[in-house]
This record gives C-alpha cells, sequence and structure tokens, in this order.
C-alpha cells in the first residue's frame, strides 16, 4: 500500500542582510513525527499561485498546519498592539488560500500552535495578541527542554482522538503567547488548561480536523508514546 503524502506548512523568511534573501524554513520535527507514524512528509513553500495550490492538494492525502510567527491581527479586524510578535502578511496569504482549497477535499487536517490560531482565525475567531492580555500564572511559554510538559490539560468530552488516547487528563508542553479569545462558530474546544485557555479543538463536521496549541511533534519524536498516537491516527485517517 502507498504511504500518505502529508503536506506541512512552512514560514516564509527573509535576512535582512541580503537583499532578496528569502528562505523556506520549518522544524525537522513534523517531518520526523510524520515518517515514524508511517507517513511521507513534503514541506510546501509560500507562494501566490493559486493553481500551484490545487495542484499540490491534488497530490496530498493530509495537511499539517504547522507553527511559526503570528498571524496578522487585522485578519481578525484589530490594530495590532504593542507585544504583538513578527507577522507574515505572505504566509498568512498562502495558508489561508491554501485551506480553502483544501477543506473542499473533505481529507484529514492536523494543525499546531500557530495552525490551531490560524484555524480559528479562517473560520471567524479571533485571538489575545499576548499572554499579558490574559488573567493567567501558568507558563504557557517554557524555557526548558522541547519534549518535557509543563502543565495539565482537561480532555472535553470522549469523542474525540484527545480522549481516545489519553483519558480525561495529559500534560502538555507549551511554546505560544498567543491564544484563542472568541472561538470560531463551528469549532468546539476538546482540551483546556486550568486558566481557561484553549488547548485543542475540533472541527466535527469535518471527517478528521483536530488542532492543538501544543507541541505534540517535538514531545513525540522525544519518545513521548501518547504524543506519537495523535500523529499514527493522523496519518491513519490519511490512507
Amino acid at each position: 500500500m502507498r504511504k500518505p503524502l502529508i503536506g506541512i506548512t512552512s514560514s516564509y523568511e527573509h535576512n535582512p542582510e541580503s537583499e532578496n534573501a528569502y528562505k523556506t524554513s520549518v522544524s525537522i520535527d513534523y517531518s520526523r513525527a510524520i515518517m515514524e507514524a508511517g507517513g511521507i512528509p513534503v514541506v510546501l513553500p509560500v507562494h501566490d499561485n493559486i493553481e500551484v495550490v490545487r495542484e499540490q492538494i491534488s497530490h496530498l492525502d493530509g495537511l499539517l498546519l504547522s507553527g511559526g510567527v503570528d498571524s496578522d491581527p487585522a485578519l481578525y479586524g484589530e490594530d495590532s498592539l504593542q507585544e504583538i510578535g513578527v507577522i507574515s502578511p505572505e504566509r498568512d496569504k498562502f495558508e489561508i488560500m491554501l485551506l480553502e482549497e483544501y477543506l473542499k477535499t473533505n481529507k484529514p487536517i492536523l494543525a499546531i500552535c500557530r495552525g490551531l490560531q490560524l484555524t480559528n482565525i479562517y473560520f471567524g475567531g479571533t485571538l489575545y495578541q499576548d499572554i499579558k492580555y490574559v488573567d493567567t500564572q501558568i507558563q504557557h511559554r517554557q524555557k526548558w527542554h522541547l519534549y518535557l510538559p509543563t502543565h495539565n490539560i482537561d480532555i472535553l468530552g470522549k469523542d474525540n482522538i484527545l480522549y481516545e488516547i489519553f483519558g480525561e487528563k495529559t500534560r502538555v508542553n507549551s511554546f505560544h503567547h498567543q491564544m484563542i479569545k472568541d472561538l470560531a462558530e463551528g469549532l468546539t474546544p476538546i482540551a483546556k488548561s486550568s486558566d481557561g485557555v484553549i488547548e485543542a479543538l475540533q472541527k466535527k463536521d469535518h471527517p478528521f480536523y483536530y488542532a492543538t496549541q501544543w507541541h505534540p511533534e517535538m514531545m513525540s519524536v522525544r519518545g513521548n508514546e501518547g504524543m506519537k498516537k495523535i500523529f499514527d491516527k493522523f496519518v491513519e485517517a490519511c490512507k
């Protein structure tokens, strides 16, 4: 049987020391997690060619929306506040175009960190632009090893893959400074931290569309069996 082909979104980075020096970049952990689950990763560069997007999609069995820089607050009707980080309008435009076309296929989607936030924006939700605008003492942007969990999450409901894997609770790592403020219509929260931050969501009218605020790929490739099962279920759904 042919192994499923999984597209992974990437960043669009500019070297300020060199004119017209741009590169495609994404953590190798996403590709490793997909390969260890039996899939074939394909990194998707940022571009604005809709015909190329459609051709790329025609070859893909699954889509992974990866982490990265902040999305432009203008996408959800807000001015940039003081704590906004680096934004990439080129990446925003590409991923929105990609997601719009890919949703027509009903093929599986896994979104991670920025991917969760972009999902919420795409469907009409908003974000807190920085953790300083949230009332919490929890460490959501850890400074220690990638694979180490830093806080608990409560898993909501029993009809999702997180409950199947972890039950009612688990511990996750955390590398984000933004988070969901207003949840978009049609999205269901399936995990929260004790301060109320949405840590995972599902689009239940889609065959397989899950998103996590934490980085399961970092934990999966460093030996966490529970996090590996997220990718196992994703790749299995892509077959």
